[in-house]
């Protein structure tokens, strides 16, 4: 399997007045047409990763690594105008809460659009037809009265499928998913979670899942990455995430719930200083 993308050595870093904040320190791994799961709890470095691989830290921000390469292209050499061309395109990110992420004062619609023309060539009928038609692709049942509602008229299931759609009218390589599932309703989460797995699947798609929920990724992903305090304390096949051998993640893993069983008092995670070494 040809990588798509490659990290080796990921930092990011902000100065502060009180000294330097270390994000990420040190992550690497490769990537191809799969289902990647980046979990960790919040703060250590899961969304960061993400964001510098997209370009999107803030300017404040330092980012640096040995390596970091998509399908041949230098992201850290790349020029602000490629990463804007790349941006889109051929690597897109879903964000966790569809009422922060989309334009308040514009169509459903009229944002997918604006996605496709940015980076296609395409006159307005042939923007709506393909958007229509990307809404249908994430089960929105009434794509035409959808297109023409602003995001305050829709549930939060349908504002991150219409999100979906726009991170997908432009085919993307490679989709970054950040907690996509987490403001949702259960039943909502596993509708949103089979679009996804059907369209990554259909277009051949790389993925990477950020989620703070273990039970989740070992179900959905294909491999799992762990981190802690921004660093990866351990990679390994979703599927035997159970077998995990990191105290970390065997402390993630035994704070989840467990159907049938009385567990008081619930357990906490005993952290150690050498994990984060």
């Amino acid at each position: 399997m040809t990588d798509l993308l490659t990290v080796q050595n990921l930092k990011v870093s902000y100065p502060t007045r009180t000294g330097v904040i270390e994000a990420v320190r040190g992550v690497s791994f490769t990537l191809g047409k799969e289902r990647l799961g980046i979990v960790g709890e919040s703060g250590s470095g899961k969304s960061q990763t993400g964001r510098a691989i997209m370009g999107l830290t803030p300017k404040h921000g330092i980012v640096s690594a040995d390596k970091l390469d998509f399908n041949g292209i230098d992201l850290l050499a790349a020029s602000a105008k490629q990463r804007r061309r790349l941006r889109g395109k051929r690597i897109a990110m879903v964000l966790q809460d569809p009422k922060y992420s989309l334009d308040p004062v514009m169509s459903i619609g009229r944002q997918i659009c604006e996605t496709l023309r940015t980076h296609e060539n395409v006159g307005k009928a042939e923007a709506r037809d393909r958007a229509l038609a990307m809404l249908e692709a994430v089960q929105i049942r009434d794509p035409k009265r959808v297109f023409d509602l602003y995001p305050h008229e829709v549930s939060g299931g349908m504002g991150q499928r219409a999100m979906i759609a726009m991170m997908l009218i432009a085919d993307p390589e490679l989709l970054i998913a950040d907690e996509p599932t987490s403001a949702l309703d259960v039943t909502v989460q596993l509708d949103v979670l089979r679009i996804m797995d059907r369209l990554v699947s259909e277009r051949g798609m790389g993925l990477i899942f950020v989620s703070h929920d273990l039970r989740l990724v070992s179900s959905f992903c294909d491999r799992v990455i762990v981190m802690y305090a921004g660093k990866v304390v351990e990679e390994l096949k979703a599927s035997e995430l159970k077998n995990a051998r990191h105290p970390y993640t065997q402390g993630l893993l035994n704070c989840m719930p467990q159907i049938g069983e009385s567990r008081h008092p619930l357990p906490v995670l005993d952290r150690k200083p050498e994990w984060a070494a």
